[in-house]
């Protein structure tokens, strides 16, 4: 989610006053966008962020529930998604259901090429080759 998030921006936000963000004057009522894509990219914060390594979070501090800006999966705030919970839970158990039922092996052609609008998808799909691990009358 990191690389890949569901959507590019986080909802708008307007300024209540001035304000001060880093280098940044925000000056009262303006609409401003968090644009999460670009920080899961952001060299300053990611060592080669380009990469697939689900082992940088390991052993650090980092959570999704938007307590550190660097990582803003589910937004943050009062604004945060009310399905976060729910959403992560689901994705737990589905993964593991599947990965204790099959192995898989990617296409020989992954093509990662992203689909830029409201919801951020891949150009193509991405095609999976699933192997059965256990006997189908357990997967009932």
């Amino acid at each position: 989610m990191r690389l890949h998030p569901v959507i590019p921006f986080l909802v708008p936000r307007m300024a209540k006053q001035d304000c001060r963000i880093e280098d940044f004057d925000i000056p009262a009522n303006a609409l401003t966008f968090i644009n999460v894509w670009a920080i899961g990219r952001d060299e300053n914060v990611w060592e080669n962020p380009l990469h697939f390594s689900p082992e940088r979070f390991l052993g650090s501090d980092f959570d999704i529930r938007g307590r550190h800006f660097e990582l803003l999966p589910f937004g943050s705030g009062r604004r945060v998604c009310p399905g976060m919970l729910l959403g992560i839970t689901n994705v737990n158990l589905m993964l593991a259901c599947l990965l204790q039922a099959f192995d898989f092996e990617p296409d020989e052609r992954l093509d990662k090429i992203e689909k830029f609008g409201f919801v951020m998808a891949l150009a193509n799909p991405l095609l999976l080759k699933a192997s059965r691990r256990i006997p189908i009358h357990l997967l009932e």
